[in-house]
């Protein structure tokens, strides 16, 4: 009976979870608490075309150091965003290590430290989740792992 019960509950779960695909609102993102670096809360812009998302140290340093080199308005010229989800770093080096330096980048940076964003974005190991939005609908999910993928999907 228990069996039963478990098996009814972790199918609810999975039928209620709500996971970012084709024609999601873009409304959606909005229900997570994004600050930049400062503590500063941010809400994604209703003209969003793209979200670049990364979920790892090493995915999150290719897309800063790429962003690094740009104009600080590069990303909201192509009506993108780039949000960085560090809720698995421990918050003594998140607070010590990490913000001191993301601080100093020109570029604008949607912190999310809850473990819910990384729940309803689909990612993969070392690779950068990149959403593609139009007409405020998610059209698009795919994921790439170079610097030169990423000025690709930028400036398309």
């Amino acid at each position: 009976m228990l069996k039963i019960i478990a098996t009814m509950s972790l199918l609810l779960t999975l039928v209620n979870a709500s996971i970012v695909s084709v024609d999601t609102p873009l409304k959606q993102f909005n229900g997570f608490k994004y600050e930049t670096p400062t503590g500063r809360q941010m809400k994604v812009p209703q003209k969003t075309e793209l979200i670049v998302v990364a979920f790892e140290k090493d995915t999150g340093k290719l897309v800063n150091e790429y962003l690094k080199s740009k104009n600080p308005l590069y990303m909201p010229k192509h009506h993108a965003i780039f949000v960085a989800d560090i809720h698995n770093m421990p918050s003594i080096i998140t607070n010590m290590f990490a913000l001191p330096k993301l601080r100093k980048y020109k570029h604008l940076i949607y912190l999310h430290f809850d473990d819910e964003f990384e729940n309803f974005v689909p990612n993969k190991e070392e690779k950068i989740t990149v959403i593609r939005l139009k007409d405020k609908k998610v059209v698009s999910v795919s994921f790439i792992s170079t610097a030169d993928e990423l000025k690709e999907v930028i400036e398309k």
